[in-house]
């Protein structure tokens, strides 16, 4: 059971970094497919099954993420969450481009830094 949560996990968080790349190189090229919602529902979609993913992970692990030795985990749950805001916001048309290349970019740093929360497992921020 952990290797399929574990497995579907990761897959599922490359899928998403594909998609992600893919859209933010149509919206910057100006391909018709940029402007189809069916894309982003399914980039939200698998981002919602990553979270789902990530809980059942949680749950078969037993992990607390607010105890001392779970701080890792709610410190990769926040950064999720400002990944996917910078996600919506590299993707947003109505912004400006510098914010879109800014938010792109940023968005590969907060991936960056949930990679490292997981492969060490110890708490960065949330350390006292």
């Amino acid at each position: 059971m952990y290797g399929f949560l574990k497995h579907a996990h990761l897959t599922l968080v490359l899928i998403a970094v594909i998609l992600f790349i893919i859209n933010f190189y149509w919206l910057k090229t100006g391909h018709k497919n940029a402007q189809k919602e069916i894309f982003q529902k399914i980039l939200t979609h698998t981002h919602l099954t990553i979270i789902v993913f990530g809980v059942g992970l949680i749950w078969f692990l037993q992990i607390d993420p607010f105890s001392e030795h779970g701080y890792w985990v709610l410190e990769k749950i926040i950064a999720f969450g400002a990944y996917i805001m910078m996600v919506k916001t590299a993707l947003n048309e109505k912004k400006a481009t510098k914010i879109q290349v800014i938010s792109f970019l940023g968005a590969f740093g907060w991936l960056a830094y949930i990679g490292k929360l997981a492969m060490t497992k110890q708490a960065i921020l949330l350390v006292g």
